[in-house]
Formats: C-alpha cells, structure tokens, sequence
C-alpha cells in the first residue's frame, strides 16, 4: 500500500474512531444522567434509525455524485452537528439533545459509509479489490476496538461533553486526510458518476423526490427479482434483532444490573471487536463453505442471546455478548457475500442501500421495544423473549432455505 492509499484509509479510520466514541458516550451518558434503561433503549433507537433510513437514499445518490464529494460533506456536517448539540446542552441541559446529535451523525454517518464502499469499487483499481476491503476492514476494525478504549480513558480525566468535542478534530482530521488523498491524485476514477437527468436540474424539491421514488422503486424491483434472497432477508431482520436488543440494552444491564464500572463497560466492547478481528481473520485464511458459514453464525448468535438473557453473572453475560457480536462480523461476511453472489452489478448502489436498510431496520426496532417495554418488564427477559422468537421464525426459514438450495443444485 502506497503513502496516498494512507490518506484514504487514516480517514477512515479518524471517521469511525469519532462514531465509535460517540456511540460509546450516548447510551452511557443517558443512563448515568436519567437511571432509565428505558430511555437509554430510545437513544438507542433514534441513534440507529436515522443510520439505516439513509442508505437507500445514500445508495442513489452515489449512482449519480461523486462519492468523494458525499464523503466530505458529511465529514463537515457531523462536525458542525456536535458543537451544535453541545452548546444545546449547556442552554438547556436535557437528553434530547444527546439523542439529537446522535441521530444526525448517524444519517451522516450512512451516507459516508455508502459512499466509502463505491469509491473503493471506483478509485482503488490499481490493486486487487480483495486487499482493498481488506485495508478497509482493518482500518474499520482498529476504530471500532479504540473507539470504547479511547472514551474510557477520556473519561477518566475529561467530562463527557470534552470527550465529545475531541470528536470534532477526529472528524475534521477526516476530511483533511480525505481531501489531501484526493488532491494528490485520486481525482480520476474509473467509473463516472451517472449524469443528472435533465428535470432534476430545475431544483424543484418535487422532481428530486419523485426522482428519488422512481430509483428507490427500481431496485426493490431488481430484489424481488430474486426470490432466492428473500428468505435471507428475513433471517438477516431475525440476527440484526438480537443484535439491536443487545446492544439497545447493555448499558443498562452490564453497568446497573451486574454494577460493571465504565472501564469494564468498554472493556466489554473492546473484546468483542477483538474476537470480530480473530473471527474475520480465520474465514480470510481458511476456505469456508457459504451457507454453512451462514448457518455457523446464526446457530452461535441464538445460544449467545440465552446466554445473556439467562446468565446471573457478568462473566457469563460476556460469554453471550462476545457470542452475539463476533459471529454477528461472520453472518455480515456471508450476507454480503451471498448479495455479490445474486445481484447483478448494475444499479448497485441503489440495490446495496436497500439491502442494508432491510437487513438492519430491525436494530432500531430492538432500541424501540427496549425503550416501549422495559418499564414493564426485565431486560433480560426482553433479551429471552427475542431469542425464543427468532429461533423459531429461523429454524422455518432456514429449513425453506435449505429445501430450496437442495432443489436447485439437484
């Protein structure tokens, strides 16, 4: 990897480092300041909605901008976002400012995900695109691991609203790396953005939106076109749902339940990306079968989330999280590899932000029923009650699936 390819790949990484201590702080702060696991849950949703509800709309978009473009504008954007919400906070000292800046990073946060993917498709010709997701992934990764490790240190010696304006720098710091690579000669892609039609160059708020139906409309086309993916679909909403109550709901419970200090609470994060890494590495070295990889981690996150829900001991807790949010890395390989394995190429980024949206919606939903529910009942049976549900629905999915493979190959 030469010293541009750097640039690109360091922006990355200060991007997600900044996500990552900003989804770190949110949910934690929220419970310390309130003592509402309720509550934490609704951050947890109107953090994750705004992320998911935007790739459809990212996906379109980078069909037709450059993606470098739609990469720096959400760099600023996130940037000018924090500040905003902080002094917010200071006006009038409420949550709701919290869950404000959240959702609004997030929705950027999408775009520039989105966008990331196509200009690795677009400007990374020059090496093999399986080592340039490789780099990409590893610069993920790293932000993911630090990410808790750095808010816990910050937190040792800085208050949480100095925690989150270091993030501004790490957003900022972003986009310099970003505009430097792109200045010094990533400017010529191999795949031109696709002209504006004619009516879109009036501005007029209608004919983007209509614009936007029509693009949206041809790729939910292009899915049902393919029958076979369906079924994933559905056990890809039934993963992302453990993931979405367990994550929606792991402050509350590792900090107020088991009584973890902050630094365990990232500790906590921190081993689970760790075994991600390990988990991600293995499938690279060693050749997997695809649908057994798929069925591997489905199996591995259901025992995960009756671990959680049943455990009695934070130690055990860890084994179910650890569980959850490794083969949670191993299920994304095979979901992502199985959508290159049937889509067609055309129209990808309108088809890819559609996917993600369907696959992943059902993480706010979780933060959404932690938050309706968790006044009536435990946590952890919240945490039984899913686990109960997505065995069963993917036990009947899964088995259609298997029908249908065996049906085709004989």
């Amino acid at each position: 990897m030469n010293a541009k390819d750097c640039l690109f790949f360091s922006s990355l990484f200060f991007s997600r480092l900044a996500d990552q201590i900003i989804l770190f702080l949110v949910p934690l702060v929220i419970f310390q300041i309130t003592g509402s696991g309720a509550l934490s849950g609704l951050a947890f949703f109107i953090e994750t909605l705004p992320r998911f509800l935007a790739f459809p709309i990212a996906g379109v978009l980078c069909d037709i901008l450059f993606p470098y473009s739609i990469i720096s504008v959400s760099q600023k954007i996130r940037s000018f976002v924090l500040p905003l919400g902080l002094l917010g906070f200071y006006w009038i000292e409420s949550v709701y400012w919290l869950m404000g800046v959240a959702a609004l990073v997030g929705g950027a946060t999408s775009f520039a995900m989105m966008a990331r993917e196509m200009v690795l498709v677009q400007n990374f010709n020059h090496m093999h695109f399986n080592k340039a997701l490789s780099y990409s992934s590893l610069a993920d990764q790293l932000g993911m691991v630090l990410g808790p490790l750095v808010a816990s240190v910050l937190l040792l010696y800085l208050n949480w609203q100095q925690s989150l304006t270091l993030c501004i720098f790490l957003f900022l710091l972003s986009d310099v790396s970003l505009g430097y690579w792109w200045r010094v000669g990533q400017s010529n892609q191999s795949v031109k953005p696709q002209p504006l039609p004619e009516a879109l160059k009036t501005y007029s708020l209608l004919t983007w939106f209509q614009f936007f139906i029509r693009q949206i409309n041809q790729g939910i086309k292009q899915i049902l076109d393919l029958p076979q993916l369906l079924p994933v679909i559905l056990i890809a909403f039934c993963i992302n749902l453990i993931l979405g109550m367990t994550l929606a709901s792991m402050a509350p419970i590792y900090t107020g339940v088991f009584a973890q200090s902050e630094s365990s609470y990232a500790l906590l994060q921190t081993l689970a990306v760790l075994l991600s890494i390990l988990i991600l590495l293995l499938i690279a070295r060693f050749s997997f079968d695809l649908y057994w990889m798929g069925f591997i981690a489905f199996i591995a996150m259901i025992m995960g989330a009756f671990i959680t829900s049943l455990s009695q001991h934070h130690l055990l807790y860890l084994v179910g999280f650890l569980m959850i949010i490794g083969f949670d890395k191993m299920f994304s390989v095979f979901l992502r590899s199985l959508r290159k394995k049937l889509i067609p190429i055309s129209n990808l980024g309108k088809s890819t932000g559609l996917l993600v949206l369907l696959n992943n919606i059902a993480q706010p939903i979780a933060g959404l029923i932690v938050a309706l529910l968790a006044g009536a009942y435990l946590l952890q049976d919240l945490l039984l009650y899913t686990a109960v549900s997505v065995s069963i629905l993917g036990a009947v999915l899964g088995i259609y699936l298997t029908v249908k493979i065996r049906n085709k190959r004989y």
